[in-house]
């Protein structure tokens, strides 16, 4: 039996073909860019229930930030060269970061819509495990989302220079990938999740100490 999986990004126009295309060999899947969009798939389809959902974490959580949007294109960013030097390299990295976070403001896209994501789908799938996505994920993210209820794993999209490069290195790592998706459909892996999530609570409690809101 192929196990079926349920995939759900708000990019409709990249992350889902690929998606499809690498692991569609190997997995039965619905996807969409909502979890009502994927439910109407879901009943579309006689005695079919997921046995995973996969989701992205870096979720819209709103309408996008107009004027947010305007001042960036307003501002675009000029990096200086950096001539291999350590400093200006490591300038124009702030520099990036503090933009890419800008863009990601503007476009209502965190982790915070992800995590709201999967507690719906918790609601309306709470046999079903949830495993994360994500190509933007910090290790903060990673720790939050493992205490969120019917969340087993976060898996790195693989990420290239563009979009060939990405295919290549998702296809590269194709076997790496699907294997985890096979331990998160594991049966034997939900007991755990109590024990994973009290020793992530407790990481939590030490990065909260070490950086007070």
């Amino acid at each position: 039996m192929v196990d079926k999986i349920c995939f759900i990004d708000d990019d409709d126009q990249f992350e889902i073909p690929l998606f499809l295309k690498i692991f569609g060999g190997d997995f039965d899947l619905i996807a969409g860019t909502s979890l009502e969009a994927c439910r109407q798939a879901i009943g579309r389809r006689a005695d079919w229930m997921p046995g995973l959902f996969v989701l992205d974490m870096y979720f819209p959580s709103g309408l996008p930030d107009e004027k947010a949007m305007e001042e960036l294109a307003a501002h675009p960013v000029e990096l200086p060269k950096d001539r291999v030097e350590i400093r200006q390299a490591y300038m124009n990295l702030v520099a990036v970061k503090e933009r890419f976070k800008a863009v990601l403001g503007a476009w209502k896209q965190g982790p915070q819509g992800g995590l709201q994501l999967a507690a719906e789908v918790h609601a309306a799938y709470p046999q079903v495990p949830i495993l994360f996505y994500s190509r933007k994920a910090v290790a903060e993210d990673v720790l939050r989302s493992m205490q969120q209820d019917g969340v087993v794993d976060v898996i790195t999209k693989p990420t290239g220079r563009d979009d060939e490069d990405t295919l290549h290195l998702t296809l590269k790592m194709k076997g790496a990938i699907a294997s985890r998706f096979h331990v998160a459909l594991d049966p034997g892996i939900r007991p755990r999740m109590a024990e994973i999530r009290k020793a992530v609570g407790l990481i939590m409690e030490e990065v909260n100490f070490f950086n007070p809101a």
